[in-house]
């Protein structure tokens, strides 16, 4: 099984905003096979969400930096924005997502995760809504050859959010009937929502394609390497074993380390003058090396070769 992790394990350490700078920093964490983050391009000026073909330039960047490191994309994230409000934002998110995809295609990408969003307190609504928002993206998908996943939340800090359980996940996809709408499953969120991660993982069956694997002490979505919170690993281990997965394990670890900006916690009383507000680039990637490690080591004691 590929162990994995994001790009935006690095966020925020590069003044340079394109989706492939993190690349030569993940190189140095000593895992190959990455998860694309489209998570932050929508922002003033960015090419994403402008007109032209400025975005493939850094697509292009990102295939260089593959080459140079020996690297390989095995999923992605799409971009965060406004789901339901028509608008510019909304504009910008259905235009950013639909060139996400096309980018995919170019990097060899099979998936990758599109989050669903909340619509108010009906969960007929939200279900609904939602499938809508996945047509806009049906024929892009099936044009360029990419999944969507669809991801797990929880109630705690997403109460309109009706995406908790593997058994509620399976069962909007299969009702929404789009081809190319699959699942990933977020330890981490399932953790807040005290979900039985084998049981939630043998609900979701074949439908489950991709993963994030973090950590948290059950309560806040922290985003902590495994060991590092309340999670039964062992579970997640059965789980995937048996209901024969055989997607990726993908970390979401990014925030083991925290940033001063990291959310849900921001650090207190924070200056411009600080010097320790933020842990530096060259920590960070020991952490992450070290998150590689944890995934070598839970793979293997399961007998599955980690690649």
């Amino acid at each position: 099984m590929r162990l994995a992790s994001t790009t935006a394990d690095l966020t925020g350490y590069y003044e340079d905003r394109s989706v492939a700078a993190p690349l030569e920093g993940m190189a140095r964490t000593g895992f190959r096979h990455i998860d694309l983050s489209f998570y932050h391009v929508i922002y003033k000026g960015s090419p994403w969400i402008g007109s032209g073909d400025g975005w493939k330039k850094e697509i292009g960047d990102c295939m260089e930096a593959a080459g140079k490191y020996g690297l390989d994309f095995v999923q992605a994230h799409s971009p965060d924005g406004e789901h339901f409000k028509d608008g510019e934002a909304r504009d910008a998110l259905i235009l950013s997502t639909r060139r996400s995809i096309e980018a995919c295609a170019m990097l060899g990408i099979p998936h990758t995760v599109i989050h669903a969003a909340g619509c108010g307190k009906s969960e007929a609504l939200f279900r609904e809504q939602n499938t809508a928002f996945y047509r806009l993206f049906e024929a892009d998908a099936e044009k360029w050859g990419v999944d969507m996943l669809t991801e797990n939340s929880a109630e705690a800090w997403n109460p309109e959010y009706f995406l908790r359980t593997g058994a509620e996940m399976r069962s909007f996809v299969e009702e929404a009937g789009i081809p190319r709408l699959h699942i990933n499953w977020d330890t981490g969120h399932g953790n807040v929502q005290g979900c039985g991660q084998y049981e939630d993982i043998l609900a979701m069956g074949s439908e489950l394609r991709g993963l994030h694997v973090q950590d948290n002490e059950g309560k806040t979505d922290a985003h902590l390497m495994p060991m590092c919170g309340t999670i039964s690993f062992d579970d997640v281990m059965r789980g995937l074993i048996d209901s024969g997965y055989r997607g990726d394990f993908t970390f979401e670890g990014s925030n083991t380390l925290r940033r001063a900006d990291a959310w849900p916690w921001y650090r207190k009383n924070v200056k411009d003058t600080d010097r320790l507000s933020s842990p530096p680039l060259s920590i960070q990637i020991r952490q992450i090396a070290v998150m590689k490690d944890i995934g070598q080591w839970m793979l293997e004691s399961y007998g599955i070769q980690a690649e």
